[in-house]
């Protein structure tokens, strides 16, 4: 039985159908893989056309929100013209000439995932989906050597980057007002070695932090190099996701030049950081859009949960439970209503009763119907 709630989703005009059998692209992560038809005036026209849907039908994986849709037109105006680059490979599996004149087509297209996901970069979709992801950027943690002024300088810098590539940054000013405002955090940071960006991000929600240290290192002959150092982490775990440094050139002078070269070093070092916070998001994207599901007023009983988890778990990329039994998070990048309506037919047929949900954007509540 399906949900008698209709919950609101973007449907994209054309269905991607995943190929089952085997296929040379299959351990191939760039690549997506689809099925479709085009219709023209001659075969070729067709097959041009079955390419644009195929570009259509990878990019409607990422296009999943109302916010999304709107620029829809926009993504397929700029990027649909570029299907001779980004279909890697065809395969024309059917085709047929109607009374008019026209031909179909039907071509299994590999699509090169990568150059579509940077266009969609480029257009701001990639942050869209992500709910426009934020970001601390905070000194190393103590133990780790850094000159406070370079790296305060270094840290400002990272934050401009980042707000001018649309991410949300916290200032520099703003993190140390929190610290001093909050006595337990204020107490913690007079402690042994801490990472108090880990604390900030945890305490702000933030997605990732970025711990900087600069440092001025003594050549020798009355040389120096600046080096500015980037450790990227997952907030809510804590993993890191890699480390980057860059260099300034080699230098003689005073204070005013080594401040150039604290700039050059940044400079060098922000590409760095932005290309592997990009490479982190791409992987958590692959994986689908993240929902909260929330499951109210079930039986209990292990019988109960297990079923379900199953239930989530079919057609979700993965899953992870919060609460068992009632909270879980889903990541999903197919259909959310299809999705949706196959938890309710599983959950129904278990309990004998209906159940009702709500939408509530990246959270869906789902209770018994009164």
């Amino acid at each position: 039985m399906k949900f008698r709630t209709v919950l609101l989703g973007i449907l994209i005009a054309v269905c991607p159908m995943i190929f089952a059998q085997a296929s040379e692209y299959m351990h191939d992560h760039n690549i997506t893989e689809v099925e479709v038809q085009g219709t023209g005036m001659n075969m070729q026209a067709a097959i041009n056309v079955a390419k644009r849907n195929a570009i259509e039908t990878a990019i409607g994986t990422y296009l999943v929100s109302e916010q999304e849709m709107q620029n829809y037109m926009t993504v397929k105006d700029q990027v649909l013209a570029k299907s001779e680059g980004f279909v890697k490979s065809y395969e024309l599996l059917d085709k047929s000439k109607g009374p008019d004149g026209a031909w179909t087509v039907t071509i299994k297209a590999a699509v090169t995932k990568d150059i579509i996901m940077n266009d969609l970069e480029a257009l701001g979709i990639l942050l869209s989906q992500l709910d426009n992801p934020s970001i601390v950027v905070f000194y190393a943690p103590k133990g780790e050597p850094y000159d406070q002024r370079f790296t305060e300088q270094g840290i400002n810098m990272i934050n401009q980057y980042f707000t001018t590539n649309r991410y949300d940054v916290y200032d520099l000013d703003q993190l140390n007002a929190m610290i001093e405002d909050d006595m337990s955090m204020k107490q913690i940071s007079i402690g042994e070695d801490v990472d108090m960006a880990q604390i900030l991000a945890k305490k702000l929600k933030s997605d990732i932090y970025v711990t900087v240290s600069l440092i001025l290192e003594d050549l020798g002959n009355g040389k120096k190099k600046a080096k500015a150092t980037a450790k990227i982490f997952n907030a809510s775990t804590a993993k890191l996701l890699g480390v980057q440094n860059g260099y300034s050139d080699e230098i003689f002078g005073n204070v005013t030049a080594y401040d150039a070269n604290i700039d050059q070093a940044c400079k060098k070092l922000m590409p760095l950081i932005m290309n592997q916070v990009k490479g982190y998001w791409k992987e958590q994207l692959d994986k689908g859009k993240q929902y909260v599901i929330l499951f109210s007023k079930l039986p209990e009983g292990r019988k109960v949960k297990s079923a379900v988890l199953a239930a989530l778990q079919n057609g979700a990329k993965e899953v992870k439970v919060v609460t068992a039994g009632s909270e879980y998070q889903v990541w999903v990048n197919s259909d959310i209503d299809t999705y949706i309506d196959s938890i309710g037919d599983a959950i129904e047929e278990i309990y004998g009763s209906d159940f009702d949900y709500k939408n509530r954007g990246d959270r869906i509540d789902i209770f018994p119907v009164k």
